[in-house]
């Protein structure tokens, strides 16, 4: 069975810095895309494949093709790095049984209507209401965009919102 070694939230999913710090501070042996536009589009599945790493496995799902690899052997055998493109299929995914204990948030994108928690993490407040319902199943959140910046945890950074 695979072992989840870093969960993370960000909407460019596979570039420099997942590639040459997280892969590396987690100690990932694979990486996990789950976003259904990307995975139903060959194109976009070969550019992020064209940032891995040497050595380093690759697979990207659908949200429905996530939760039956994870159910059938929970992504294989190596440590995994799971990657979401966003926030909604971070807690689909949660609630359908892709269990994690932590869910680090690296970027969101800055989009109207929602609100700035920290550089380009950026949350409405449907997605406030999801990360909550993740902390409260047990998993730690917390916002850190890349491998050199300092970690802010999820209770301090909810303080920042304003619905």
């Amino acid at each position: 069975m695979g072992k989840i070694v870093l969960t993370r939230i960000d909407n460019r999913m596979i570039h420099g810095q997942v590639a040459s710090g997280w892969i590396g501070k987690s100690n990932a042996g694979k990486i996990v895309v789950v976003d259904t536009v990307t995975a139903d589009n060959e194109m976009m599945r070969d550019l992020l494949f064209l940032a891995v790493p040497v050595g380093v496995k690759f697979s990207v799902y659908t949200r429905e093709e996530a939760i039956k690899e994870y159910q059938k052997n929970e992504f294989g055998t190596e440590t995994i790095m799971l990657i979401f493109k966003n926030i909604q299929t971070a807690c689909e995914c949660y609630q359908a049984g892709i269990k994690f204990t932590s869910l680090q948030i690296g970027g969101t994108g800055v989009r109207k209507g929602a609100q700035v928690l920290e550089g380009p993490i950026t949350i409405t407040q449907e997605e406030y209401r999801q990360l909550e319902e993740i902390h409260a199943a047990g998993a730690e959140i917390y916002l850190q965009q890349t491998v050199q910046s300092k970690s802010t945890k999820w209770d301090e950074a909810k303080r920042k919102v304003k619905f």
